[in-house]
C-alpha cells in the first residue's frame, strides 16, 4: 500500500504546483537576509529554497526523504555549491551549519519534538534555526471540503494572476486524489501548541504568523 504522506506519487505535479506559488516556500527565509558558509534545507523537496539559499551561502545541503523529489531538484535546480541528498532527517550527522532551515516538513515526523531537537543540534554557535510549519487552530487535519472550497473561491483570482492554463492546472491539482489523500494524512499543531513546543526547545524564539503556517527564528548562543 502506498503511503499517502509520500510525495513520490505526484512529485512532478507538486513541483509545478509549488513553482506557481511564487516564493511561498522561500520568501520568508530569504527575507531574513542571512548569509554564511553552510546552510541546511531539511525537507528540501525539489530544491526551490535550496536554490535561493545557494546565492547566500557557500555550501547548501538539501535533504529529502523522497527520491523523485531529489531527482527533480538535481535536474532542475542544480548549483555548483548545492548537494541534494535522499535521507531521513535523523540521518543527518553533519553539524556546524550557519543556517538550519525547514519548510512545512515537521508535521510529517512521527516524533515532532525529537525532530526539533535534532535540527537544533546541527546549528553552530551563533547560527540560526528557521522553521516554517503548517498550523490549524480548528482541525488537526482540515477536512477535504475546506481545500476544495478554497480552490473554487480562489479560481478567479488565480486566473487573473496566472492565466487560464496554469490556473486550471492548479485547480485540478487541488482536486487530485493523491494530493487530497496526502493532505488527509497531515496532522497539524494549533498555534498555541506550536508556540509551546517551540518555546520549550528554542527559548527566546521569534515568531511570524504566515496565516497557513507559523514561522520560527532562533539564534544559538555564541
Amino acid at each position: 500500500m502506498v503511503d499517502p504522506a509520500s510525495f513520490d506519487r505526484f512529485a512532478a505535479e507538486y513541483d509545478r504546483f509549488v513553482s506557481l506559488q511564487v516564493g511561498q516556500n522561500r520568501a520568508w527565509v530569504l527575507g531574513l537576509d542571512l548569509r554564511g558558509e553552510r546552510a541546511l534545507d531539511a525537507g528540501c523537496g525539489s530544491g526551490h529554497a535550496a536554490e535561493g539559499l545557494a546565492e547566500r551561502y557557500g555550501q547548501v545541503l538539501g535533504v529529502d526523504l523522497s527520491a523523485p523529489m531529489i531527482s527533480l531538484a538535481r535536474r532542475k535546480r542544480t548549483r555548483a555549491n548545492v548537494e541534494y541528498r535522499v535521507a531521513d532527517l535523523f540521518a543527518i550527522e553533519e553539524d556546524g551549519f550557519d543556517l538550519v532551515y525547514s519548510h512545512t516538513m515537521m508535521h510529517h515526523l512521527p516524533d515532532y519534538r525529537g525532530g526539533l531537537e535534532h535540527l537544533k543540534s546541527l546549528v553552530r554557535p551563533g547560527g540560526t534555526v528557521a522553521i516554517v510549519d503548517n498550523v490549524s487552530d480548528r482541525y488537526p487535519t482540515p477536512p477535504r471540503w475546506a481545500y476544495l472550497v478554497g480552490a473554487w473561491l480562489g479560481l478567479p483570482r488565480e486566473i487573473a494572476r496566472l492565466g487560464i492554463r496554469d490556473a486550471l492546472f492548479e485547480f485540478r491539482f487541488w482536486h487530485s486524489k493523491p494530493w487530497l489523500d496526502h493532505l488527509a494524512s497531515d496532522r497539524y499543531l494549533s498555534r498555541t501548541q506550536f508556540r509551546a513546543v517551540y518555546d520549550d526547545v528554542f527559548p527566546g524564539a521569534q515568531y511570524t504568523d504566515l496565516g497557513f503556517a507559523l514561522a520560527m527564528r532562533w539564534t544559538a548562543a555564541g
